[in-house]
């Protein structure tokens, strides 16, 4: 049995929902891996996790994993098990902000991941950072919103806005990838030892992880059963499964259930291109620096 470590980028629930119903099912235990899931830590990088001993993936941003590739970290991303990222804002339906363009003159709070997606989406509007206030922030979404210091705030539009209406909030919500920022998001990546030393497991974990997937929105009151009572007790039913209903367009981006994982290093490209423009990072690099589909096409191929 290999045990490898999974460093999540959020709760254990319904975003990862595939590889908990796997996991609670024994499909990873069946195949050799012993598959330890490790939930996100406030203000952590989860992509420090692959600098850590152990066998190590991690569930990140493509961007988190495009910033770490700079400083130096050998990484690669495996798959990718969002076609499109949930980043998002949400305002209060009484502030009648309703798109990027009102945004204008307007005061937002953002977390570090989300900066470079406000610019982007903002510029198809002609608009700059200059144009508005950007205040990062933290995560107690009730009072950021009851508090009036924001006229908006970023959020994960499948995540937060479900939650938040089942405590009375009446929202607008924008969806980053509507307004031009399309890139992949729960980005499985690993280091490039792993990578080099263990394919065989490495393709496994795949194979079974979008495995999962597939039954988990083929049966979602069955996935939600298991995410709820085994891995976030404290969430609902009702609120699982709304989030795993809302996430399924962006699981399946323009690809589909068959392609699921895939990622492309045009698309890549555009990402590194962003952080590039922006100044996140400094210097452009290949794609293939940062992600390989070698394994995916192994997995489909073990399939």
């Amino acid at each position: 049995m290999i045990p490898i470590h999974l460093q999540l980028d959020w709760k254990p629930n319904a975003q990862f929902a595939g590889i908990l119903w796997a996991h609670h099912q024994g499909w990873y235990q069946n195949i050799g891996i012993d598959l330890h899931i490790h939930p996100w830590e406030p203000y952590v990088d989860p992509v420090s996790a692959l600098e850590r001993d152990g066998f190590w993936i991690v569930s990140t941003e493509d961007n988190l994993l495009i910033r770490a590739r700079e400083r130096g970290l050998s990484a690669q991303a495996i798959a990718a098990m969002m076609q499109y990222s949930g980043l998002g804002w949400i305002a209060l339906k009484s502030s009648n902000i309703s798109s990027i363009a009102d945004l204008k003159g307007k005061r937002i709070g953002i977390h570090g991941d989300g900066e470079t997606g406000l610019k982007v989406s903002l510029a198809q509007f002609g608009l700059s950072a200059d144009d508005v206030d950007i205040v990062e922030i933290g995560y107690d979404y009730p009072q950021l919103l009851r508090s009036g210091d924001f006229d908006a705030v970023q959020c994960l539009v499948m995540v937060e806005p479900l939650e938040l209406a089942h405590e009375g909030f009446e929202l607008n919500v924008m969806p980053a990838y509507e307004w031009g920022y399309e890139v992949y998001s729960q980005v499985l990546a690993t280091s490039k030892q792993a990578i080099a030393s263990a394919p065989k497991i490495l393709t496994h974990f795949l194979a079974i992880t979008f495995e999962g997937w597939r039954h988990a929105f083929a049966h979602p009151q069955d996935a939600i059963r298991v995410v709820v009572d085994e891995y976030l007790r404290e969430s609902s039913h009702q609120v699982q499964t709304e989030l795993l209903l809302a996430m399924q367009p962006l699981f399946e981006g323009k690809v589909g259930q068959s392609q699921l994982g895939w990622m492309t290093p045009e698309r890549w490209q555009k990402s590194i291109d962003y952080l590039k423009t922006y100044g996140v990072i400094q210097t452009a690099f290949a794609p293939e620096e940062v992600m390989t589909n070698d394994l995916m096409a192994a997995a489909c191929a073990r399939c």
